[in-house]
């Protein structure tokens, strides 16, 4: 009998399917152990198809687990063993691979979450940068002033994005997109590398490498925009437009040497990227904030930078203890 059709093979390879699963959803996963689950993957269709169907009752083990969580018992914590209704186990063929999957899963608040991944929070304060490496071989890096929470679950990878500026390099892995929450919108990626920055009500994405797609939830699924290499979305949270426009493809990155790039942009922004960077921080009024400036700004010292845009722009700087006006 062929491998495809003996019993014991298959039970075999859906053991061996439902090890991959566990290993790369553990606390201890790694990007190699992603590579490596990938290159099984890719051995044959078989892997594959194995894979995919204990991913499926795994997520229905899941599922049935959210629903029960709320019998467990408050005062002690103790949890009640999950057992499949007997719909779940009368799928052909996926009977041994369920039992084992039910065998190692217990009811608790937690149970949803490992679906979804666990939520990590990054957190960066004023002119502080960090350098994140995902388990899926992503790697993320994070201006100052900036928060964002990851969860790598086993459909997708997802970021909620608050008030932050960051550079993401996506690893490539078309069976769980990289999603990311950033004001109304939500940005789809497989694998490429771009910027995205979130002050007050406005959201930027900078694509270097590959192609972004961006949606508004509340204006349905189709995508408001596919941006590629050297192309940037501008939107305001609320408005039911964005503007696409061609950047340099460096340039949304020059916060990552040190520099500021700017092309036209009102002081209001370049103050709300500069106030990431320094502890005291810059007001401008609303007038002030309108008026553009275009050029390169070396982000050392925040003196020097100051008094080189306040003369640019013929603005008068007042300092206190606390902050620094250009008006």
């Amino acid at each position: 009998m062929s491998p495809r059709t003996d019993p014991g093979a298959t039970e075999a390879l859906r053991d061996e399917a439902l090890a991959w699963l566990v290993r790369v959803q553990s606390d201890a996963a790694t990007g190699d152990d992603w590579s490596a689950l990938t290159d099984w993957l890719e051995a044959s269709e078989q892997h594959q198809a194995a894979f995919e169907a204990v991913e499926a009752l795994a997520a229905e083990v899941a599922d049935q687990a959210a629903q029960i969580a709320p019998r467990l018992a408050p005062s002690t914590g103790e949890v009640q063993a999950f057992r499949p209704r007997p719909a779940a186990t009368r799928r052909g063929g996926f009977i041994a691979a369920l039992a084992a999957a039910a065998a190692v899963l217990v009811v608790s608040p937690l149970a949803w979450r490992a679906y979804e991944g666990p939520a990590t929070t990054y957190e960066t304060g004023v002119g502080q940068t960090r350098e994140i490496a995902l388990a899926d071989g992503s790697h993320i890096r994070l201006n100052g002033g900036s928060k964002l929470t990851v969860r790598l679950g086993w459909r997708a990878r997802r970021v909620e994005m608050a008030q932050a500026e960051a550079t993401f390099d996506v690893a490539k892995d078309p069976s769980r997109p990289f999603l990311i929450s950033v004001g109304d919108q939500q940005v789809r990626v497989v694998g490429t590398e771009f910027n995205i920055r979130h002050d007050d009500r406005t959201v930027v994405v900078s694509v270097r490498r590959g192609v972004v797609e961006v949606r508004q939830p509340a204006l349905g699924p189709a995508p408001v925009a596919r941006l590629t290499v050297g192309q940037a979305l501008h939107h305001v949270e609320g408005a039911r437009t964005s503007r696409v426009s061609a950047v340099a493809p460096d340039a949304a990155f020059a916060w990552t040497q040190g520099r500021l790039i700017c092309e036209d942009q009102p002081l209001s922004e370049i103050v709300a990227a500069l106030n990431r960077r320094y502890p005291t921080p810059i007001r401008v009024s609303e007038a002030v904030g309108r008026r553009r400036f275009s050029g390169v700004l070396d982000l050392g010292d925040q003196a020097v930078l100051v008094d080189r845009l306040s003369r640019y722009l013929s603005l008068t700087v007042v300092r206190t203890g606390a902050e620094i006006t250009l008006r």
